[in-house]
């Protein structure tokens, strides 16, 4: 690709004749690398997605819903807590880990009681890991309940 140049002074009307060739291939290197980096960022972002729904209190103008028995799951450090209604039962830890297969079949047995309800709402202390808020999440999931909501358990005992 050739450039040519006007000189501009002095009243002379000459051109000079610059060959300059521009380097487009490093270029269009980087926007090749950019576009195939953003292409595979955007797949890894669906990956992992978990589907949890935040439900809180509603509009003060609503009229209120007739009360539903509350299902939930208290996840803390001593355990776990089943909550139906105004009823707890303890889920306690075997062994310094949490008993899943022991949430998971009173869950079941929850699920068997109220087999119209597919919400539960899975209330946590901060300190819980996320890992085990899933493994709950999970045997909620299995034991019939697909609609999870995940609750601050602040101010919450046991």
């Amino acid at each position: 690709m050739a450039v040519s140049i006007e000189g501009g002074g002095g009243g002379r009307s000459r051109r000079k004749d610059v060959n300059a060739d521009l380097l487009l291939v490093p270029y269009i290197d980087l926007l090749t690398c950019m576009v195939a980096f953003l292409l595979i960022t955007a797949v890894w972002t669906q990956l992992a997605r978990l589907k949890v729904q935040q439900r809180g209190q509603g509009e003060a103008g609503i009229d209120p819903v007739p009360p539903q028995t509350k299902l939930a799951v208290l996840v803390h450090r001593d355990g776990f807590a089943v909550i139906v209604g105004e009823d707890q039962r303890p889920v306690p830890q075997q062994r310094d880990e949490y008993d899943f297969t022991a949430l998971g079949s009173e869950l079941k047995r929850v699920k068997d009681a109220h087999p119209d309800k597919t919400d539960l709402q899975v209330l946590s202390e901060d300190a819980i890991k996320f890992g085990t808020l899933v493994k709950t999440m999970d045997a909620a999931m299995a034991s019939g309940f697909p609609d999870i909501s995940l609750i601050d358990a602040a101010g919450t005992t046991p």
